[in-house]
């Protein structure tokens, strides 16, 4: 009996040897492995391998590559990057809209996630070898999209597929605690002046839509330029407004003692909000949810 078990106890630790080398080739050949994606504009990239060296111009892409847990791959962000706190230790490469090129050179890239690039900045880039790809979502549909792309690009479309499962799973279930409540008509105040607001296809219509209320601009589509006649004869239940929809910040005072909006019933009433954290509900990534619930809030109290 003894040798029985002595042999079985051989046979399981070679087994084992093999099974290490196999998981070790595999995961070489996973690192090594030519990959191909459509980014969110349409176009098809091709990579040599999966990258271990990341730069994102994108703060939102920032957050899905950590919370993918890609997060180590991570050599270059822009100096709006600044969640999760780890990603405030990457080298910094400048803004989204004009990164350094010398400082991403230095990182030395296998690949540039970017949000809104300029053509000439990626032309520029692929120029040094460098792939560019488009990540940055417009509405929900392609946040879920940006998501699995960069699982798909990072070798972690698992961990993508059970971030987007989670993030529909939440979303659903608030939907469902005010689906029997009023849906209140509001203008989301985007940028003061000119005035800016967000339109139909954009996240932002999304998640006033998915927190129970009604975006009175919807009938525009995207980002867009919105008239004052306009707004006050759309007449909204509520007014809100970005933290930053100026450069000094809003505060309610500061809507409800303007010429313009205090024209609105809903200012005069006090129905004036200001979203608490512009980060979270001006990037296109997971933590959206957590926008939704915020903007819940708002329309329907705790």
């Amino acid at each position: 009996m003894k040798k029985l078990i002595m042999l079985l106890i051989a046979c399981i630790t070679i087994l084992s040897l093999f099974g290490c080398a196999d998981s070790q080739q595999n995961k070489e050949f996973e690192d090594t492995a030519k990959i191909e994606v459509m980014d969110i504009k349409g176009s098809s990239i091709a990579l040599d391998k999966i990258p271990q060296r990341i730069v994102s111009l994108s703060p939102s892409t920032t957050e899905i590559l950590f919370a993918l847990g890609a997060g180590d791959r991570v050599v270059g962000v822009t100096s709006y990057c600044d969640y999760p706190e780890e990603a405030r230790k990457a080298e910094k490469i400048g803004d989204y809209d004009e990164p350094n090129m010398e400082l991403i050179r230095k990182v030395q890239p296998d690949v540039v996630l970017a949000g809104y690039v300029k053509e000439e900045t990626a032309e520029a880039l692929e120029k040094m070898g460098i792939p560019v790809i488009i990540t940055e979502a417009e509405d929900f549909d392609t946040i879920y999209h940006s998501i699995k792309l960069v699982g798909e690009i990072t070798g972690t479309a698992a961990e993508a597929e059970a971030i987007v499962n989670g993030m529909k799973s939440k979303i659903a279930e608030i939907e469902e605690k005010t689906k029997d409540k009023g849906k209140p008509r509001v203008f989301y105040l985007v940028w003061k002046d000119p005035l800016f607001t967000a339109g139909s296809k954009t996240f932002i219509n999304d998640v006033i839509k998915a927190a129970g209320g009604i975006n009175v601009a919807e009938k525009v589509e995207g980002w867009a330029n919105y008239s004052a006649e306009e707004m006050i004869k759309d007449n909204p239940d509520m007014l809100i407004a970005a933290l930053h929809s100026t450069d000094e910040g809003m505060t309610r005072e500061d809507l409800s003692g303007d010429r313009l909006f205090s024209l609105l019933e809903c200012v005069k009433q006090g129905r004036v909000y200001i979203m608490p954290d512009d980060n979270i509900i001006s990037r296109p990534g997971p933590r959206i949810v957590q926008a939704i619930e915020d903007m819940s809030k708002v329309l329907h109290g705790e």
